[in-house]
């Protein structure tokens, strides 16, 4: 079945069927994981990533001069929000070993069935999707930043582009912390 991103939010029915799909195939299982894990691994993250860029006006200036580190600010950052998709995932009680899984998942049961989600949060996710010619390959845009921030050498990451990937981070961890706690 074709993943069309834009699709999992416009249309119910089509990502109802995408979600079948994807239990028929196992990239989605029901289990028992613990969401609080993936929760407190995506805070981890976030804080790491925050120090990092932080003692970049500090410690790292004075040891390090004339380096950066915010290509690994970025790939922490994916992380964060990486794990925090999967608590969501785990608070209903399932597990993905596919974005596209995973994805489909929180747009059926936060944006379509209890609208705990807006569009704009299901959009911020759908944002980051790069679907390749080649195969059908969900990868959240962080995860391509952070593929390009690892492996890319002529790739420039700079402080706005980690500041800007921090926000976006931090308010994402931040909403879904709130949603998983009032549950």
């Amino acid at each position: 079945m074709k993943f069309l991103p834009h699709n999992i939010a416009l249309d119910k029915k089509y990502c109802e069927d995408l979600f079948e799909h994807y239990l028929k195939t196992n990239a989605l299982r029901k289990t028992h994981p613990e969401y609080k894990k993936y929760l407190n691994k995506a805070v981890s993250n976030l804080e790491l990533a925050n120090f990092l860029l932080e003692e970049h006006n500090f410690s790292i200036k004075e040891k390090l001069p004339k380096r950066t580190f915010y290509d690994w600010c970025v790939t922490i950052y994916y992380y964060s929000i990486y794990h925090t998709a999967l608590a969501l995932l785990a608070k209903l009680g399932y597990k993905s070993n596919s974005h596209l899984a995973t994805l489909t998942a929180i747009t059926i049961f936060y944006y379509h069935k209890s609208n705990m989600l807006k569009k704009e949060d299901i959009d911020f996710l759908i944002e980051r999707a790069n679907i390749s010619k080649n195969e059908i390959d969900f990868v959240i845009e962080s995860k391509e930043m952070r593929e390009r921030a690892c492996y890319e050498v002529d790739e420039l990451f700079n402080i706005s582009i980690a500041r800007m990937f921090q926000k976006e981070t931090v308010d994402f961890v931040n909403k879904i912390k709130e949603i998983l706690i009032e549950e």
